[in-house]
């Protein structure tokens, strides 16, 4: 059956149940002008409940007669956007002016070990592109004493089925395109068929985590290194200013966040220095003694 014949209309009251039970959950603002993306990517969902409206749909899921439907609404609704080396410019940060004084922490042994947080990785390609870009900085500069067990990488998104995809580290022939240049793949996939798989070394190298951004982010300690790209714009201003305030405080003095370009607020202005890179906005976070 196609999806197009399984969509089902939405009206303005029932998308605004919507709307606030997706932000409840998740986070995720879903303006009125993407009513559609429910109506789409809800219809299969609201069908196999044996509802004949989104009203009924909405009753079904309050009644938490399926335990799992709130992570199967997620899921769907959740734009799993992402490719390898997204944008260019952070991957040029992290190799000619992170990872060096990284390294030479850990050589001299003032640092045990680097972590690294990739947050909303969707099926994995930001975790894996910062796994292999680390792992080929330390090959190509001869790093004596050092491979990829002095480096932590966690990696987490929302979506259970993105991460499942992610866990695998397998790519289509349509994924492995997207941002992959030659050199990384053929380094670092090997080829069967329609399928690339990642090697073992890197994909056993990610923690991969289902994680929802507006939890305690405790229980993870501190990273030198944040990836939180391209999710901020997804959320109300108050949830954007409390997830920019936590991963403020998952970060080491000194620690960098990425954002995708996204702008910090005022409130956060003290606490972090802001570098350039070409078109490209990353934030230094600043020791106590600064």
């Amino acid at each position: 059956m196609e999806v197009q014949s399984l969509r089902c209309s939405i009206n303005e009251q029932e998308f605004k149940l919507f709307q606030d039970y997706i932000e409840k959950q998740s986070g995720i603002i879903v303006p009125p002008e993407k009513a559609y993306l429910i109506e789409t990517r809800l219809s299969k969902l609201m069908l196999d409940a044996g509802a004949e409206s989104f009203g009924e749909f909405y009753d079904f899921i309050i009644s938490d007669k399926d335990p799992r439907v709130s992570e199967k609404i997620i899921n769907a609704i959740t734009i799993n956007e992402t490719m390898w080396f997204r944008d260019t410019a952070p991957w040029k940060v992290l190799e000619e002016s992170i990872l060096p004084g990284l390294v030479e922490e850990l050589v001299s042994c003032r640092k045990l070990k680097v972590r690294i947080w990739c947050a909303a990785v969707s099926t994995g390609q930001e975790a894996y592109s910062a796994v292999m870009c680390v792992d080929d900085y330390l090959n190509r500069n001869r790093v004596e004493g050092l491979d990829l067990s002095r480096f932590s990488f966690l990696a987490t998104d929302i979506s259970g089925s993105a991460l499942d995809i992610a866990k695998h580290g397998r790519y289509d022939k349509i994924s492995i395109k997207r941002g992959l240049n030659d050199y990384y793949r053929d380094k670092y996939f090997n080829n069967s068929g329609s399928v690339w798989d990642i090697d073992p070394k890197i994909r056993n190298a990610v923690r991969f985590e289902r994680f929802n951004l507006q939890e305690s982010y405790s229980k993870f300690g501190v990273f030198d290194i944040i990836f939180c790209r391209y999710v901020l714009i997804y959320f109300s201003n108050e949830v954007k200013k409390e997830i920019a305030v936590k991963m403020r405080d998952s970060l080491t003095d000194g620690g960098v966040f990425f954002t995708g370009n996204y702008v910090l607020y005022d409130l956060l202005k003290d606490d972090f220095e802001s570098r350039y890179y070409n078109n490209l906005t990353y934030y230094i976070k600043k020791g106590r003694l600064q």
